[in-house]
């Protein structure tokens, strides 16, 4: 994810010093998997940054409006220890007294903050005129003084602290993985002892697993940590096909299960962008179908992105990177391009096809659920490129999510070679054990609705018949029980 360049100064004057009263309506208790729940429901919010240095009370609340309209509650944002406390132990909060009480009392939405990074002052880096942010401080108890006081005046309204941002990768974090797990226990025992209550996140690795391996088996961070979180651009920054979302997924919690305490995992950060040069997207990866990294395709993965992350049932929220694509003028530190074009809404709050996508992702699975996947068949010969999900509704009513994968291997995009159509088109049988007597409808990934006639039921099982798959399409079919 990208930090964002300060460009022009702008303060919120607000009243100094209050104290918060206990909000309502937030969602902290639906964060965490129940350790034993047969149907579970994973929240699903937007991530968005807000600078001190250039965000206004507009913007604000024009983010705060797309949330309700999109009827969205989940939002994760950065608190900056650099931007809070420039000179050590003088805070400024003004600006963020003024967001939290906005959006926690006036929106009802749940915060979900990450809290970084490094101050010039206490900085090892307060020589590097551009970096010195991403250096380890030169003392991390500092950092749990900044916590302490930073926990102590949202205790009432925030109860979740992500410590760090893609510690993983040099670009946020300088130092060693020993030093980054000695600097974390000071900043949660910090958290604790400010609210016992509130829930320590380890900062959303970038990639990498071997990063969690070595915190959790070789320094001992574990029992610091509540809530595990990684995040995922697959086919924007990395060559994996999105369906690789899973292994990654089951490879993190394989971790937690081996090493840790049975932590709660987030994909707090996942997204796809809608920025393409010719074939180019990235160095790490390049376009192969024309539809690819459009606006219009977007929606689609973000659909079948959602669907392959739920379906591993070892997610407790996730959070789409982000709210709105960045103007012209707005600076960025990483890819330039792609940081600019991963809204689900563009600079002026117009919706991309991925806002309705969002939230008719949310009001299909806006009841709690389970993943069928073991239990259903998918019929197609060798060599089809079609994907299915299947999960069963706490009512009993069944979901069906189809696709064909767009990024396979062996068949990559090429900067030099250009793109093609998308001509495929494939037929498969979905078999359910249920013998479901509903109505069948198919959806595509914005909600647009015709009936599906090629249902069969009958005793002990239920299949859909020729269900059609074309390239860059996704087919999303509801059957009542």
């Amino acid at each position: 994810m990208t930090k964002r360049l300060p460009l022009t100064i702008f303060v919120i004057v607000f009243a100094a010093a209050f104290v918060f009263p206990q909000s309502k309506n937030l969602i902290y208790d639906q964060l965490e998997k129940p350790g034993e729940a047969l149907y579970y429901h994973v929240p699903v919010g937007l991530c968005e940054d807000y600078p001190e240095e250039t965000t206004t009370m507009t913007i604000i609340k024009n983010d705060f409006e797309f949330l309700k309209r999109h009827n969205i509650h989940l939002l994760r944002i950065s608190f900056g220890w650099d931007a809070i406390e420039t000179e050590k132990g003088k805070f400024d909060w003004l600006f963020w007294d003024d967001f939290v009480k906005m959006a926690v009392d006036d929106y009802g939405i749940t915060l979900v903050p990450y809290i970084c990074y490094t101050p010039r002052w206490n900085s090892r880096g307060e020589n590097d005129s551009l970096f010195f942010w991403n250096y380890p401080p030169k003392d991390f108890n500092e950092f749990g003084v900044f916590m302490t006081h930073l926990v102590d005046r949202f205790k009432d309204r925030i109860k979740t602290w992500e410590l760090w941002n893609e510690p993983d990768i040099e670009i946020y974090w300088q130092g060693s993985v020993k030093e980054f797990a000695e600097f974390i226990k000071i900043g949660a025992d910090a958290v604790k002892k400010a609210d016992p209550t509130s829930k320590v996140v380890l900062g959303g690795l970038a990639y990498d697993p071997y990063f969690l391996l070595h915190l959790f088996r070789d320094y001992g961070l574990s029992p610091y940590i509540d809530i595990v979180n990684c995040h995922n651009y697959y086919e924007t920054w990395h060559r994996h096909p999105i369906e690789s979302i899973t292994e990654y997924i089951n490879e993190i919690s394989d971790i937690i299960w081996r090493y840790g305490n049975n932590q709660s995992l987030w994909m707090a950060e996942v997204g796809y962008s809608t920025f393409r040069k010719g074939a180019k997207v990235s160095d790490s990866y390049s376009a192969y179908y024309e539809y690819e990294h459009t606006p219009e395709y977007q929606a689609v993965d973000l659909f079948k992105t959602l669907t392959l992350a739920i379906s591993t049932e070892k997610l407790s929220a996730i959070t789409w990177y982000e709210l709105k694509d960045l103007p012209p003028s707005e600076g960025v530190i990483g890819d330039n391009d792609n940081n600019r074009f991963l809204g689900v809404a563009y600079p002026d709050w117009k919706d991309k096809p991925a806002a309705k996508s969002l939230e008719f992702f949310n009001s299909l699975f806006s009841q709690k659920y389970k993943s069928i996947d073991d239990k259903v068949y998918l019929i197609s010969p060798i060599g089809f490129d079609s994907r299915a999900h299947a999960f069963q509704m706490e009512d009993g009513n069944v979901v069906v999510v189809a696709w064909l994968q767009t990024s396979v291997p062996g068949r990559q995009g090429n900067d030099k070679s250009g793109m093609v159509k998308d001509s495929r088109t494939e037929k498969v049988n979905v078999v359910i054990p249920l013998e479901l007597k509903g109505k069948a409808v198919l959806y595509d990934e914005l909600g647009a609705e015709k009936a599906f006639t090629g249902i069969k039921s009958e005793k002990g099982s239920t299949t859909l018949i020729d269900v059609k798959l074309d390239g860059g399409k996704i087919a999303i079919i509801k059957i009542g029980k």
